[in-house]
């Protein structure tokens, strides 16, 4: 059976995979706009906001780790072959398409009907609202007009169904078992690596950011991996580099908050992670 609701995330799972030649026709019926353009689609996904959950939601910010594993494993519980990148945005919408479809299928059909259900809500609670909150945030903020406009899309589809699904009892065991940022110093090894995870910052930090703290600070920018161009904005002044950091922080605890009114709990876990990051960074420099 299809819906209008599957058919919906099914579009805009097509949408986060690289662009091919019938995904303009899916764009204008979603009125979105288009055609989307490759080079729009490398900029904001492949050199900025990173379309997978592990990058959110795992301990290290990076691709795969146990975060992946945990998706992987949902995969396997609903007796799926997990595809090769199992937590990547358009696997995990297209998957809830599914879920929706097999949902309305056994609907009366008792203890069928009630599994279905169960295991819609947990996709989308566990592996979906658990980090596209700062993930389609970054997509929104980084102005590719197209991708910005199916952030917001998506952004609307996702909190239409937390609401009609309701608010869980518990946190995400993603964000439930979260390491928090680590005591020392802000310029320290340890400290720069949590600040690039979002999970333990609530930060996401793209290398336009960090290029942009150097703009703004007037600063070298080096270019290279995330990590070793943090760390280079460090060694020319740890203080003013914490600080602009800190004014992040707060900026973007600002648009965790928005999500709040639908997601409850995960939204505020993504504001509280963002202002303890600016206290700690206005104070360990």
């Amino acid at each position: 059976m299809v819906t209008p609701r599957a058919d919906l995330f099914r579009a805009l799972a097509t949408l986060g995979e690289p662009p091919q030649a019938g995904h303009a026709a899916i764009a204008e019926a979603l009125g979105l706009g288009g055609p989307p353009d490759p080079e729009h689609y490398a900029a904001v996904f492949l050199f900025g906001a990173f379309p997978y959950a592990s990058v959110y939601v795992g301990a290290e910010g990076m691709l795969g780790g146990e975060a992946r594993d945990r998706v992987a494993g949902f995969w396997r519980a609903l007796g799926l072959v997990p595809p090769p990148e199992p937590d990547h945005v358009a696997a995990l919408l297209g998957l809830y398409a599914a879920m929706i479809e097999r949902e309305d299928h056994a609907a009366g059909d008792g203890d069928l009907a009630e599994a279905a259900v169960r295991s819609t809500a947990a996709l989308l609670w566990e592996h979906l609202l658990s980090w596209t909150p700062p993930f389609l945030d970054k997509v929104a903020e980084l102005g590719r007009p197209f991708y910005a406009d199916w952030a917001v899309l998506l952004r609307q589809a996702l909190e239409a169904e937390a609401r009609a699904t309701g608010v869980p009892p518990v946190l995400p065991l993603h964000l439930r078992t979260a390491l928090g940022l680590p005591d020392g110093h802000a310029a320290g090894e340890a400290w720069m690596a949590a600040i690039l995870a979002p999970v333990r910052s609530g930060l996401v930090l793209t290398r336009w950011d960090l290029r942009r703290t150097a703009v703004d600070l007037g600063m070298g920018s080096r270019v290279g991996e995330r990590a070793f161009m943090l760390r280079s904005l460090f060694e020319q002044d740890p203080r003013a580099v914490a600080d602009w950091l800190a004014g992040e922080a707060r900026r973007t605890a600002v648009r965790h908050q928005a999500w709040e009114a639908a997601l409850g709990p995960v939204g505020a876990f993504w504001r509280r992670r963002a202002e303890a990051c600016e206290l700690a960074l206005r104070t360990a420099a």
